[in-house]
């Protein structure tokens, strides 16, 4: 198999795109308002970067919170349109983990209560979701 200079198989990478992602959401019962939030902030950064560098970058994703939501103001607008299935999935986090979303979330400690759980939920879902796809 081919390899990029990065190392990564690029048949993986190749599954790391907009309609594969929305595809595993709908297939993770993700909230239909969550995912077309989510599709737009991932659609900016693709035309921003570039489908290879898209790739890459989910690739090399692995349980970090993506950068736009590190942006408090965002990921509190993110909560207020999807606070259900935000707050539905901060529990199903502690569940899986037996961990306190807040022990989980420790190192996201500087923000609102409300943006470390989208950080935490979006991190998390989101990089099982690449992890499955590649």
């Amino acid at each position: 198999m081919a390899k990029d200079i990065l190392g990564m198989d690029r048949k993986g990478l190749s599954n790391l795109t907009l309609n594969e992602l929305e595809q595993k959401m709908r297939e993770e019962q993700f909230d239909d308002n969550l995912i077309k939030d989510l599709m737009e902030v991932l659609k900016q950064r693709l035309i921003k970067y570039g489908e290879s560098e898209f790739q890459k970058w989910l690739y090399n994703l692995n349980f970090r919170c993506p950068e736009e939501f590190q942006n408090e103001s965002l990921a509190l607008e993110f909560y207020e349109r999807n606070h259900a299935w935000i707050e539905e999935q901060t529990a199903k986090l502690e569940q899986e983990t037996n961990i306190s979303w807040l022990v989980q979330a420790e190192d996201l400690k500087d923000y609102n209560i409300n943006a470390r759980k989208v950080q935490l939920v979006i991190r998390h879902r989101l990089s099982e979701i690449v992890l499955e796809l590649i």
